[in-house]
């Protein structure tokens, strides 16, 4: 979660405010009702609000949402924002939407679930003919050596004091990673893997393939994968490395083992991501085809063990399997029971405390574990992350 450091750090980055800012002076029109997803504490709705909108509806799970009624107030528009510390999955309006607009983006539009809530936003709360911003976004790729983030925190840690890490390295190879990418590290320029138009795109999912005819030979370490956006009314910008969008990085998709490409052969990559329950899956394969036709299988890989580090939660989760509660799964059930507006929680920790002997030594460690769940209950019906 997003301190209120990381969204100063966000809006300190010039070139993307500025171009947000200006997008949004562009496409509000007197009138409009806004819908703002992702708001932190308000600064684009601000913006929106201060262009001439009727209403914006800023919507964050963060805690910083507090905040916008009083940065509202600061900057004369605080009758003309709410602010809705909710999940927008489970928002309603009591109009449609005019404007849409969204920055749920991590170093890709693949961050966990953004492309799958923005899709959602804008199906459920969005006029038909509205619009939105950002309006499309290009996701580029290309062959990179090792960034030196990436030799620093990562290779660094390589045989330190004798330890072997083996087991740790070999998923953090099959790990993509944010990072920052210099300029110099592109072994051949960035090409078009995917593109989105956010009026019509209707899956999280994309796949894709790109290839480089290499005029010298390479040593090539993984694939860096930025984007460039189009924020609708002439205005965007691109998170290629060595650009002037500091908030995103780029994406470091690594190699298990380096690749040798010799002059005048092409490396062809097929690349893709699946969203998988909170995660992203990405899959990554090579071939390095050489003048003469033939083809080479270099490289596969996906992000999957990264993802299931314990293999042993497979199988309870599985469509098939008959999950069964322990003891504390009883006691919760037990404290679910009594959260009917009547019991106060101490009352609550008491009985828990009666009943469940084993579980808590006294009604103080009772009372945690009640207040522990209901903050989480809270948390879920916000539709935030726990």
């Amino acid at each position: 979660m997003y301190s209120l450091s990381d969204y100063l750090w966000m809006i300190a980055d010039d070139v993307r405010v500025a171009a947000y800012a200006s997008a949004i002076r562009a496409l509000v029109r007197p009138g409009d009702r806004v819908l703002d997803v992702g708001a932190g504490f308000g600064f684009f709705s601000v913006i929106a609000a201060a262009a001439g909108a009727r209403h914006v509806d800023a919507v964050e799970t963060n805690p910083a949402i507090h905040l916008g009624p009083r940065i509202a107030a600061a900057n004369g528009c605080a009758g003309r924002i709410a602010f809705h510390r909710y999940d927008v999955r489970r928002l309603t309006l009591p109009e449609p939407a005019d404007l849409l607009i969204a920055d749920v983006r991590g170093p890709t539009p693949f961050g966990r679930r953004s492309l799958e809530v923005l899709i959602g936003a804008r199906d459920r709360l969005l006029r038909p003919d509205g619009r939105i911003i950002p309006r499309a976004d290009r996701v580029l790729v290309a062959p990179v050596r090792t960034p030196a983030v990436f030799q620093r925190e990562v290779h660094a840690a390589h045989g330190q004091q004798g330890i072997e890490l083996g087991p740790v390295e070999q998923i953090v190879f099959d790990t993509p990673i944010r990072c920052a990418i210099a300029p110099e590290d592109l072994i051949a320029p960035g090409r078009l893997w995917t593109a989105i138009d956010y009026a019509s795109v209707a899956r999280a999912d994309a796949a894709g393939t790109v290839d480089w005819s290499l005029e010298a030979a390479a040593q090539i370490a993984g694939l860096a994968v930025w984007f460039e956006t189009d924020l609708g009314g002439g205005f965007g910008f691109s998170t290629a490395p060595g650009g002037g969008v500091g908030a995103y990085r780029q994406m470091f998709i690594p190699f298990r083992t380096t690749v040798r490409i010799a002059s005048g052969d092409i490396l062809k990559i097929e690349l893709s991501v699946r969203q998988a329950r909170e995660n992203n899956l990405w899959a990554w394969r090579g071939w390095r085809v050489s003048p003469d036709g033939g083809t080479n299988l270099v490289v596969d890989q996906n992000s999957l063990a990264e993802i299931v580090i314990d293999p042993s939660t497979l199988p309870d989760t599985a469509g098939s399997s008959r999950p069964v509660i322990g003891p504390r799964g009883k006691a919760l059930l037990a404290l679910l029971g009594r959260l009917d507006g009547c019991h106060t929680v101490s009352t609550v920790a008491a009985r828990l405390a009666e009943e469940y002997p084993d579980l808590f030594e006294n009604p103080m460690s009772a009372q945690e574990f009640a207040a522990t769940w209901i903050q989480r209950l809270a948390q879920l019906e916000r539709g935030e992350e726990c």
